[in-house]
């Protein structure tokens, strides 16, 4: 990757694992959709992935268990022989098949000598671009330019346009263009979905297909128009699961061929979401457009977009680019065009993980929303809420009353993952993730009818699991939960986890606590949600009594929470552990290590309720004893480096978060080709806005207390807090916060420790003391 500017993300790499990698990089998205980033003309390795955003069919996910040296504790193979084909994001037919035959030739990435190659991103307005120049066995010379996006105005609306260009000589070109339904799954190698019809005419290619299980037809129209070049031929060609137009040109030496595509896709879940689409409709309100105009409104559209979302940063340009990447392919994958989605881990740009939503998304991802885009970030919680029906099936299978929000969660809410997966059982913490993202919301928003409409809901069912989920402890009036798993995962099935008690105590209080809001509010409103929900008049005091008594291992000596019953007993990690962190799911169970933070990720999103202290005792006792495998611990490990004053370390996982997918020797896991990593995108954003910047929110009040990386010169951005627009502006002596005018009534602000009461159109400044 070469470093030009802060806008454009340049690679020149032509090498095998350099090509796989920019496949994911170079995804264009619209949160409806995205079309992977493959070269046309690069046939080998890695199948095209065309994703529609909730579309998923059935794979054999046991059978993807790869074999390892290592002990899996996470694994059950009692349950493998029973394991069914589980939820997995669809891999669709690819709208970008093109081929180009020169003198009965075709023109190959992997044949002849490629030079002056180029993969541009135009991170602004998410417009990718290639070229280079191929010349053949046979000395003929083509230059290629190729430019597409995915309308983040359109939905069901992506564009490319095509250049070939003879160099150095005259002859035949033939260019075929259309819609192949031969691809598979690149997680699983089979084919998902049956194609049903194909049709075609000179310059438009149709196809309709429908996936094998789930049954959902997804309709796929393209139209060719030729820009540049006179073609001697046009017409249309249907084989087996492909139809393309075959366009011939009589090339002259120097003049280009340029061919607009135009791409509709729409599915039949389209209409649960409020988004249908006719394909003719829209490709012929396209092409009457035209390419120019469809490329000017996606480009209004991200400018408007930036303008809220754009994080500056000042004496640091690699930073800025990284984190204007991460930002990017987050706003791309956001569910605009729904209200009942949320954003995979992988976000839209892979089929890893099978396309699903972990707890990452609560916590890494939707922050970002949340302060820039509140509707997006109410929109994963509305995904949370519509799962509660899947999640009240969970718990009751699992022998639990409440809900229990899925590990691996498919479109619908749905567990993707099966029993033999442990985690889908002892991974408990996910429901007081999602209890911890909503309250969040309400805070940040002020948006406190959502609690009683829908939060309620996911307060109380979960509410309900954890205590049917505890069992009495020791001692009286003391509960354990056993048999989890907190974020770590290297200790799948512990007791009282640092982590799991702590989410699920706030839940548990939460619970209580709102429903007593709602009542003090609307009495009404409350009557509704009692009978909703069929609450007893002693259910608020059982969940009240199981907060007060969850363990926690606490040391007043040391200031230490044990990470889990019998931490302290296992045994000290072998000096070449971590350097083995590299490897897959290297087995740390035996041993006073951690796949990645735990107790001090509690403690990095509850940073206020502990003591400068406690926090440092638990930094350092627990830092050098994790593997970092997961992309989540380098956020969590600038956040609480912030805290702790080491700024230098902050701001080396920073950069690892922010760049790990643009420069994978950071991690040296070297696995983006299998998609983004959502979670370290988000996690980026995180760590310069809520840990350099200093940006939390409680219950009454926005936080803002800096501390800058000493190669920034300042920092700058914007949030949105309780329907107040707000500029942040920090540099190394002072904090500038501006307050947009148009909104009424005042907010209640800590800045650096001073608290205030602001209002729209107050300038503020405070000094800051270094």
């Amino acid at each position: 990757m070469s470093l030009s500017e802060t806008w454009v993300v340049t690679k020149t790499d032509t090498s095998t694992a350099a090509i796989e990698s920019a496949n994911t990089v170079f995804t264009v998205c619209n949160g409806y959709m995205s079309l992977k980033g493959n070269l046309l003309e690069y046939r080998e390795g890695a199948m095209p992935s065309t994703i529609i955003n909730g579309v998923f069919d059935l794979a054999d996910m046991v059978a993807f268990i790869r074999p390892t040296k290592h002990e899996r504790r996470y694994l059950d193979p009692e349950y493998f022989d029973s394991a069914k084909p589980s939820p997995s994001v669809a891999n669709l037919p690819n709208p970008l098949f093109t081929q180009v035959i020169i003198n009965g030739r075709e023109l190959s990435f992997t044949r002849g000598r490629i030079s002056n190659f180029k993969q541009n991103y135009d991170l602004k307005s998410a417009v990718y671009s290639y070229s280079f120049d191929h010349e053949s066995l046979d000395g003929k010379i083509t230059h290629v330019e190729m430019q597409r996006f995915a309308s983040i105005s359109k939905a069901h609306l992506a564009l490319m346009r095509y250049t070939i260009q003879p160099i150095n000589y005259n002859g035949e070109i033939i260019i075929r263009a259309g819609i192949d339904g031969r691809v598979r799954s690149n997680l699983k190698g089979d084919r998902q979905f049956d194609v049903t019809q194909t049709n075609g005419k000179p310059g438009e290619c149709r196809l309709t297909a429908k996936t094998r299980d789930r049954e959902i037809l997804v309709e796929i129209g393209i139209s060719n128009e030729v820009i540049e070049g006179c073609d001697t031929m046009n017409r249309a060609v249907m084989e087996d699961a492909l139809v393309y137009n075959v366009l011939a040109f009589d090339a002259t030496q120097g003049e280009k061929i340029t061919i607009d595509r135009h791409i509709a896709i729409a599915c039949s879940e389209d209409s649960r979401h409020g988004v249908t689409c006719n394909i003719d409709e829209e490709l012929d309100n396209s092409t009457a457009i035209g390419y120019e105009s469809e490329i000017a409104s996606h480009s209004i559209e991200w400018a408007r977009l930036w303008e809220q979302a754009d994080v500056k940063i000042e004496g640091d340009d690699l930073a800025q680019l990284y984190l204007r990447f991460c930002l990017m392919h987050i706003i791309s994958a956001a569910p605009r065009y729904t209200d009942r989605l949320s954003v995979p881990c992988k976000l839209l740009t892979g089929e890893y993980y099978q396309g699903t939503t972990f707890y990452d998304t609560d916590l890494y991802i939707e922050p970002f929303y949340l302060f820039n885009f509140p509707n997006l970030a109410q929109t994963c919680i509305n995904y949370r809420y519509f799962g509660l029906e899947n999640g009240r099936k969970i718990a009751n299978d699992l022998g639990y009353k409440g809900a229990k929000f899925a590990w691996q969660a498919g479109p619908y809410g749905e567990e993707c993952l099966g029993r033999w997966w442990r985690f889908t059982h002892t991974n408990i913490h996910i429901d007081g993730d999602v209890a911890y993202s909503l309250m969040q919301y309400l805070w940040t928003t002020g948006d406190f009818n959502y609690l009683a409409e829908k939060g309620i809901d996911i307060l109380v069912e979960s509410a309900r699991f954890y205590v049917s989920r505890s069992v009495p402890g020791p001692e009286v009036g003391t509960y354990s939960l056993v048999n989890v798993a907190g974020p770590d995962e290297g200790h799948c099935e512990s007791t009282n986890n640092f982590y799991t008690n702590l989410l699920a105590k706030r839940t548990l209080q939460w619970a209580a606590e709102s429903l007593e809001r709602i009542k003090a509010k609307d009495e009404h409103a409350y009557s509704k949600v009692l009978s909703r929900l069929s609450i007893s008049k002693d259910e608020p005091q059982e969940w009240k009594k199981v907060a007060d008594g969850l363990i926690f291992y606490f040391d007043p000596k040391t200031k230490v929470y044990e990470q889990c019953e019998g931490f302290y007993n296992l045994l000290p990690a072998p000096p070449d552990l971590l350097a083995n962190r590299a490897e897959w799911f290297v087995t740390v169970f035996p041993y006073q290590a951690l796949n990645q933070p735990d107790v001090v990720m509690a403690m990095v999103m509850f940073r206020d309720q502990f003591d400068s202290e406690v926090k440092r005792a638990n930094w350092e006792f627990y830092k050098d004893k994790s593997m970092n495998f997961s992309s989540m611990s380098f956020v969590i490990n600038s956040m609480m480096a912030v805290d702790m004053g080491e700024m230098d370390y902050a701001y080396e996982q920073f950069l690892i978060s922010a760049g790990e997918d643009l420069d994978e020797e950071l991690t040296g896991r070297k696995d983006t080709a299998q998609g983004i990593h959502g979670t370290a995108s988000g996690g980026a954003w995180m760590a310069a806005v809520l840990g350099f910047g200093g940006v939390s929110v409680s219950e009454d009040a926005l936080h803002i207390n800096p501390k800058l990386p000493d190669k920034w010169k300042s920092l700058g951005f914007n949030l949105t807090y309780r329907g107040f627009k707000l500029k942040v502006q920090i540099e190394s002596s002072e904090i500038s916060l501006t307050v947009a005018e148009g909104t009424e009534g005042t907010f209640d602000a800590v800045v650096n420790g001073d608290k205030m009461s602001l209002k729209s159109g107050d300038i503020l400044r405070v000094k800051i003391d270094n």
